[in-house]
Order: C-alpha cells, then sequence, then structure tokens
C-alpha cells in the first residue's frame, strides 16, 4: 500500500506543477521523467530575471497642467487627436470675470480720484503761492508803514508840535507887546478902551494856543508816539507771524494733496495689479494644445488622479490635466519591492510584453531607477515599499499605446556552464538545502549549497553531479505529494 501510495503522491506533484512543468522545464522538458516525477540534473544556461507589471508610457511628453483652481466646465474628449492651438479645457470663468469687471471699474474710478487730486495738487500748489506772497506782500507794507513812522511821520510830526509852540510864542509876544503899547497908548487917548480890549482877547488867545502847542507836543510824545510806534511794530510782528502761517498752511496742504495722490497712486496700483492678476487667471482658465497630439487624461506616470478628470470636477493649480505623448519612443514604469531593488541597475536589459501585443516581444533596458521608495506615490494601502523604475523600450514608432498593461522580465544576470536544477527538486529543512536523488528502486538524501535562482530554477554548487536524477517531490513528507500525505497506517485503511 505504500508504494501506491508514493505513486499518487508522483502523479499529484506533477499534476499540480503542471504550469511549472509547461514553462519552467520548456529549454530543457527532455530532462524531466513525468512518469517517475524525476528530473536528470543537467549543466547549462541559468538566466536570472524579475518580472514585474507595470505601465506603458511615453519617453517623451507634453503635460498640461492647470494654473489656477476652479471647476472643469468643458473637456475634450480622451483619445482624440488634437492639432496646436486647439482647446482642450475650459475652467469655469464666471466668478474670474466677475472679479476683473470690479476691479476693472475701481481702476476706472481710480483713475478718474487720482486725475482729480493732481488737479486739486496743482490748485493748492498756485493758492499756496498767492497766499505766500500776499503773506510776504502784508510783512513788506507793515516794516515800510514803521519804518516811514519811525523816519518820516515822527519827525514832521516833532517839527509840526515844535512849529506849532513857536508860533504859539511868538503869537504871544507880539498881542503882549501890542497890550503893553496899547495900555500906553490909552492915557494919551491914542487907542480907544475898545481896541484895547481887543488885543487884549487876542493876547489871551495867543496865551491858550501856547498852552494847548505845549500839551499837544506832550500828548504826543508821552502818549501817542509810543502807542503808535508799538501798534507799526505789532503790525510788523503779525505779518511776520501771519507770513510763517502762510507758509506752514501752504506746506500742510500741500502735504496732504500729495498724500491723497499717492494714496490714489498706490491703491490705483494695487488695483491694476489685482486686475492684471485676474486677467491672467481668467487666460490661464483656457488651456491650448501647445503641440499636437493624442489626449490623455491625467499623468500616465501618476494614474491616480484619472477621476478628478472630468467635467464639474475641482482641480487646484499644478493639477496634471492633460497629457500629449510623443509615441516615437516608448518605455515602461515599474514598481520593485524593496527586497528585490538592490538587484536592479540602471542599462540592464529587459524584454517587454504589452497587454495589447502580446504576440510581439520587445526589447529594452533599464534607464532610470529612483532613490527614494514610494515616490511620488499616493495609494499603496499594504505598506509595501517600492522604488519606480524606467525601462525604455528599444527602436521607435512601435504603435504602442501610453497607459496600458505591460509586463517587464528585468535580465538581472546569466550564468553559463553551471548545474541547474528545479526548485521542485530542492528541499529545506532546519536551515539546511538537500536533494532526493534516485538511487536504484530507492532514494538517497543529499545536502547541497545552492547558488543563485531565478523563478523556476536554482543553481546547485555543490552535492550533486550532471546526470544525477532527481525527485521533484519530498518522499519523506506525507499527504498528497504537495509536502503532507497519510501514514501507511492511512493507507492500510
Amino acid at each position: 500500500m505504500t508504494k501506491i501510495v508514493v505513486i499518487l503522491s508522483i502523479v499529484a506533484a506533477v499534476g499540480g506543477g503542471g504550469a511549472f512543468l509547461g514553462g519552467a522545464f520548456e529549454s530543457g522538458s527532455q530532462n524531466v521523467d513525468l512518469s517517475r516525477g524525476t528530473y536528470k540534473v543537467k549543466r547549462g544556461e541559468l538566466k536570472i530575471t524579475l518580472t514585474e507589471r507595470g505601465t506603458l508610457k511615453t519617453k517623451k511628453s507634453t503635460i498640461i497642467r492647470a494654473e489656477t483652481s476652479a471647476k472643469i466646465e468643458w473637456l475634450i474628449d480622451e483619445g482624440k487627436m488634437v492639432k496646436k492651438d486647439e482647446i482642450l479645457v475650459e475652467l469655469e470663468k464666471d466668478d474670474v470675470r466677475q472679479r476683473v469687471e470690479n476691479y476693472r471699474n475701481q481702476v476706472i474710478k481710480l483713475e478718474a480720484e487720482l486725475k482729480s487730486a493732481e488737479t486739486e495738487l496743482l490748485i493748492q500748489e498756485t493758492q499756496n503761492k498767492t497766499d505766500i506772497e500776499k503773506a510776504d506782500l502784508a510783512l513788506e507794507v507793515a516794516r515800510v508803514m514803521l519804518l516811514k513812522f519811525l523816519e518820516g511821520e515822527i519827525p514832521q510830526e516833532k517839527r509840526k508840535l515844535k512849529l506849532a509852540i513857536e508860533k504859539a510864542e511868538s503869537d504871544k509876544r507880539r498881542y503882549q507887546q501890542r497890550v503893553d503899547a496899547y495900555r500906553r497908548f490909552i492915557k494919551d487917548d491914542y487907542v480907544t478902551a475898545d481896541q484895547l480890549e481887543s488885543e487884549e482877547l487876542k493876547l489871551k488867545t495867543a496865551v491858550n494856543e501856547l498852552v494847548t502847542a505845549n500839551l499837544n507836543q506832550r500828548v504826543y510824545l508821552q502818549y501817542k508816539m509810543p502807542l503808535d510806534e508799538k501798534q507799526k511794530r505789532a503790525a510788523v510782528i503779525e505779518a511776520e507771524r501771519a507770513q510763517i502761517r502762510a507758509r506752514k498752511r501752504a506746506e500742510a496742504r500741500m502735504a496732504a494733496k500729495n498724500a491723497t495722490v499717492r494714496q490714489k497712486n498706490v491703491s490705483l496700483k494695487v488695483n491694476r495689479k489685482q486686475l492684471e492678476k485676474q486677467e491672467k487667471i481668467l487666460g490661464k482658465m483656457t488651456l491650448k494644445a501647445p503641440t499636437e497630439g493624442t489626449v490623455l487624461y491625467g499623468d500616465p506616470d501618476n494614474p491616480w488622479g484619472r477621476e478628478n478628470i472630468k467635467v464639474g470636477k475641482q482641480v487646484w493649480n499644478n493639477m496634471s490635466l492633460i497629457t500629449l505623448p510623443d509615441p516615437t519612443e516608448m518605455a515602461v514604469l515599474i514598481y520593485v519591492h524593496e527586497a528585490d531593488i538592490d538587484k536592479v541597475k540602471k542599462d540592464m536589459r529587459a524584454f517587454i510584453t504589452s497587454e495589447t501585443r502580446k504576440d510581439t516581444q520587445y526589447e529594452g533596458q533599464i534607464t532610470k531607477v529612483d532613490q527614494v521608495a514610494n515616490a511620488g506615490r499616493r495609494w499603496g494601502g499594504d505598506g509595501a515599499k517600492k522604488f519606480k523604475v524606467e525601462v525604455a523600450l528599444d527602436g521607435e514608432n512601435l504603435n504602442l499605446k501610453p497607459g496600458t498593461s505591460a509586463e517587464v522580465q528585468v535580465m538581472i544576470d546569466e550564468l553559463d556552464d553551471v548545474l541547474i536544477v528545479p526548485l521542485q527538486a530542492v528541499h529545506a529543512k532546519e536551515g539546511k538545502f538537500f536533494c532526493f536523488k534516485l538511487d536504484g528502486s530507492g532514494f538517497e538524501k543529499i545536502s547541497v549549497k545552492l547558488g543563485k535562482d531565478n523563478n523556476s530554477h536554482v543553481e546547485i554548487v555543490e552535492g550533486v553531479s550532471e546526470g544525477d536524477e532527481l525527485l521533484l517531490y519530498d518522499p519523506e513528507a506525507g499527504g498528497n505529494g504537495n509536502g503532507s500525505y497519510g501514514s501507511s497506517e492511512d493507507d492500510d485503511e
């Protein structure tokens, strides 16, 4: 019964690994004995490859990015061939148009206000000149009037008063002499009493006039002249102050008018700048093709944003909206796990199979390996650290579609003339590797030392020789040939 179990296990192992035998052994299927579940060790070439799936892209492409934030109002169909300057995207412009109109009206208003303020400044400048000239003239008049009073009116008035006194004194002496003479003459009857009385009246008048002249002189010298001088000097001081006030008032008014002009200028510049900014934004809301090409939504290198590229969706500044690829040169982007990234080097050769052209295999080489894991990737919920690798395809105009999937086999290494066996022929236990070599009707468990491996085969460095026939299963394992099968007691039952 035990023998039957082993045979069943061999069949199960071969059946369970059918895909392996059909692919991994394709180049050396003559070494596999399916009926016995064995593999004959051979020397040959071992290609070490790393297989990853990725996305086709163009090496050269033009990405049209949003230059402002807004909602998409109109969007060209994806896949359409466009010419240069053809409209690709229209963003909603109503709010921006309203802002442009508001700033334009504000600019017109401020331009008028600035012109009015500049006119007021010129008027104020003229008015200030007039006011200062008027104050200067008033000061000059006050000073001349003071000088005229001191050097002209006072001496003239003093002479006038002095002459009045001298005349009054002369009249008094003359009428005194006449009265004295008349008094002598009246005794001799040369004059009458009436004549004497008339002369005495004239003398009395002359005396009064002398008193009055002296009084006028005293009043002028003691009161009127000092008072008039004070008034004249006060008028000069007031004119000087008025001149200072006129100049300061002119400066203050000019400062106020200049401040108004500056403020209007600043406001006008700010609003003009805002108007220019909004007009630029408005101009950026119609995106045109800078070159001809086929429209692809988003950025093929970063495909996660494609779902946001549709009418009514919000876009933000610098967001990739449209890609116009240059299909003459193609590449594939793959993401390599951190456990394998050290195997991958720039300029390594690779073989590429497109999902849309499965019947054709393209060759290429690695042109770029990112130094930072998950750079630019916004997904990856499994937490895996992966590095972006770019593989350029050889040749031009390959007629491949950007954005489609492709499988890449990176040629890590090629070993010549080495002992190679399928992975199924090698087993591990407690950190050691071993094989089961067919020995007559039984088998021998052999410890082996492994070299490099790929997805299907491994290099044997020590332990087996070319021509050895190895089991493709573990005969010591129980069960169904996949590592566990029933005990002999179970089989007997």
